[in-house]
């Protein structure tokens, strides 16, 4: 996968065109930002984006289900006390 930086996207925005994939990172601060997939790719990697998006949402759900239920067995303890 090709690298590109972010002054390099700005300097030269045809960059963009020729890119299939690459990494877009910020080598001031070291950092990967993102990484950039052509749209010709896009009826390949959407069923994989829409997977993983439904798997952190049940995650996060799950999350918020637990705390809810903590927070009821903490409230029932006080109550009885």
């Amino acid at each position: 996968m090709t690298r590109y930086g972010v002054s390099d996207i700005q300097t030269k925005p045809s960059l963009i065109k020729s890119m299939d994939i690459g990494e877009i990172v910020d080598k001031r601060k070291h950092i990967t930002l993102g990484y950039f997939i052509s749209a010709k790719y896009e009826k390949l990697i959407r069923p994989v984006i829409e997977k993983i998006d439904k798997e952190e949402k049940l995650a996060k759900l799950k999350r918020l289900k637990n705390h809810q239920d903590m927070e009821f067995v903490e409230v029932g303890v006080d109550d009885g006390v």
